[in-house]
């Protein structure tokens, strides 16, 4: 059994628990990215069995990210759904095969989808980042925090 680095991790753990479901979403492409890496290398040292346990642990990483795509009502999905189940065909003919190269093209789509949902978390970032905490907690009284409007003042 392979053992999961959240289990020995806990700042990892942490930073799960915590994330907000798109940063999830890239964490999870991300580390399905970085592990055809792994089992290219495991290949490559001709661990085979090893090498294939890994890439069974990235087939249900996409698993996972089909199974997060529910919105029947987002234009959006299908598309998903349909690229996340492409990347699971090719996991199983790299499997079927042991064919480095078509790991190689999964690797290079999972980093580009990685790359985009890393931009939708920084953009969710940089959003949070220019409201400001008033305006969260208390979207009527933004108006009200404008000086220009005037209201009650303390000063003599």
């Amino acid at each position: 059994m392979l053992m999961d680095e959240a289990d020995t991790n806990p700042y990892l753990q942490q930073e799960v628990l915590s994330a907000s479901p798109a940063r999830l979403r890239w964490m999870l492409i991300a580390r399905a990215a970085e592990l055809c890496g792994f089992v290219d290398q495991l290949w490559s040292n001709g661990q085979m069995a090893l090498g294939n346990q890994w890439l069974l642990r990235i087939r249900e990483i996409l698993g996972e990210l089909l199974d997060g795509v529910k919105d029947s009502q987002n234009p959006l999905s299908a598309p998903i759904c349909d690229f996340y189940l492409f990347l699971l065909q090719v996991t199983l003919e790299v499997d079927k095969h042991q064919d480095r190269e078509r790991l190689k093209v999964l690797a290079e789509l999972l980093a580009i989808e990685a790359e985009t949902w890393r931009l939708v978390v920084d953009k969710a970032a940089r959003d949070a980042a220019t409201s400001s905490p008033a305006e969260l907690l208390f979207p009527s009284l933004s108006s009200s925090l404008d000086p220009s409007l005037g209201g009650f003042s303390l000063e003599v």
